[in-house]
């Protein structure tokens, strides 16, 4: 593949050198620079790229591409004006834009992607239709399973996901779609579908100054990314519920599926039951009205089920379909995600990490201890090196919505942990909670005071399978102490 063949000239500033180059890859790290190679020079949070420019020609870059003037010879420069837009660009030429010989959907939003992704999957499964999945748990298709750094990665390995999913007969990719890809172009160049609004809640501010920039990255997907895509038929799927969801409905202009409990829309739900076997309720939708149950706990995820129902709809798929391929999922790693135990001790994990997910998760569990009799317990910490402003809210949710709550420590990484829950206790104002700074000890002492009829939930981790102090990432998991030690208890 020559280097003309895949430059995209609307960004390009000025190009000086030969463009009948023969490339053989596009990169972004100069590690991974090798000969014959374009090296795109990305200005970083740390680090800038453009300080490895001698070392990839050195390696044997074929190209540079670069936002800064450079002096150098015996190798093409192409200066433009955003280099994060030209890495999207070129990797989707490169890799010959898979997203064009896919139906994609993106899911956006501060809750909820990951199970939709999930419910969708099994949908697609149900319908034939082979499905490829990229997201926080991780990235899946076939049978192949490639673990996740980020929730929607870097664009160069985004569209190399995409042909590999082409390559290996993905015909639909559900890809959750975060703030910081919208925000940072890892999908631009992409050709969605379609694209799903979950709900918007304060996330993110370490890297969004304020919710209203949080917003406008999200609805990029729909303004921009969407609008561009160049492929017909393509439609979004809007929460009205959400404050947020309404004000991009609103605004909309190409075909919408609204979904909602309490509103007017094109995808309802109504006559919902929750309780600890699952949701119960009847769908009316543009295809006509039907009953469904699902195993996956928790009001929210009624939301959850009718963003997927929307979505699929809108990608043709039958009424019978969707709702067997609902209820083939039984539960989705690490969201309110069930641990058996036999102490009648009703316990969970789950990933919620913002006082929206924090309120959601206890409002369901408390409606469980209610109807069991039992108390609500709950474990909990905050991230470090992340946005410091939640944590007194995420405790104050905590400690009013749960009888007993133990704080404790998360992924601190570079902070020190007594101050991560010293930020917590600070929106603390009852004397419901107790600090045990470590994690594995404060969710073993959650078990041992736990009775029968409790209901225990360990939130902020979810699935994933390590601990992150300081530098190091050591292996923990909430699900297998959690089971561990309702095994060990007497």
């Amino acid at each position: 593949m020559l280097l003309k063949d895949i430059i995209s000239k609307p960004n390009i500033i000025d190009i000086k050198g030969d463009l009948n180059k023969e490339v053989l890859d596009v990169v972004y790290h100069s590690s991974k620079v090798t000969k014959g190679t374009v090296f795109v020079a990305v200005t970083g949070f740390g680090v800038d790229g453009h300080v490895f420019i001698s070392e990839a020609i050195n390696k044997g870059a074929v190209a540079i591409v670069c936002e800064k003037d450079i002096n150098v010879d015996n190798v093409c420069v192409i200066k433009v004006a955003n280099a994060r837009r030209a890495l999207a660009e070129l990797s989707a030429s490169f890799f010959g834009d898979p997203s064009n010989q896919l139906s994609l959907i993106g899911i956006t939003g501060t809750n909820g992607k990951t199970t939709i992704t999930y419910l969708l999957e099994s949908i697609f499964n149900k319908a034939g239709l082979k499905p490829g999945v990229i997201g926080t748990v991780e990235h899946r298709f076939g049978n192949k399973k490639i673990i996740s750094v980020n929730t929607t990665p870097e664009s160069y390995d985004f569209q190399k996901l995409l042909r590999q999913m082409v390559d290996d007969g993905v015909k639909v990719c559900i890809s959750e779609v975060s703030s910081h890809a919208l925000e940072l172009d890892r999908v631009k160049g992409s050709h969605f579908d379609a694209a799903v609004f979950t709900n918007l809640t304060t996330e993110h501010m370490d890297f969004h100054k304020d919710i209203e920039s949080y917003f406008n990255s999200k609805k990029k997907l729909f303004y921009e990314v969407l609008k561009d895509s160049g492929k017909d038929k393509t439609f979004s799927v809007i929460n009205i519920d959400d404050n947020f969801g309404k004000k991009i409905a609103d605004e909309i202009t190409h075909k919408l599926f609204r979904y909602s409990i309490s509103s007017k829309s094109e995808v309802k739900a109504e006559n919902v039951i929750c309780d600890d076997k699952g949701v119960r309720f009847k769908v009316i939708t543009p295809l006509g009205s039907f009953d469904l149950r699902s195993d996956l706990i928790g009001r929210f995820n009624v939301y959850n089920i009718l963003a997927a129902t929307s979505a699929a709809i809108g990608m043709g798929v039958s009424i019978e379909n969707i709702r067997a391929g609902i209820a083939d999922l039984k539960s989705v790693p690490g969201r309110f995600e069930r641990v058996e135990n036999n102490h009648n001790v009703l316990a969970f994990v789950d990933y919620a990490h913002t006082p929206d997910a924090i309120k959601n998760l206890l409002m369901n569990a408390r409606d469980l201890a209610n109807t069991s009799g039992g108390r609500l317990i709950m474990v909990f910490g905050c991230g470090g090196d992340r946005d410091r402003s939640k944590r007194p809210l995420m405790g104050e949710e905590a400690s009013s919505l749960a009888d007993i709550v133990f704080v404790t420590s998360d992924n601190p990484r570079t902070e020190n942990p007594d101050v991560i829950i010293e930020d917590i206790v600070s929106g603390i104002d009852k004397e419901n909670f107790t600090i045990i700074a470590d994690r594995k000890l404060a969710i073993t002492t959650a078990v041992e005071i736990s009775n029968k009829n409790d209901v225990l939930v360990v939130a902020g981790k979810g699935h994933e399978d390590y601990q992150i102090i300081g530098q190091e990432k050591k292996h923990f998991s909430d699900r297998k102490i959690l089971k561990q030690c309702f095994d060990n208890k007497k």
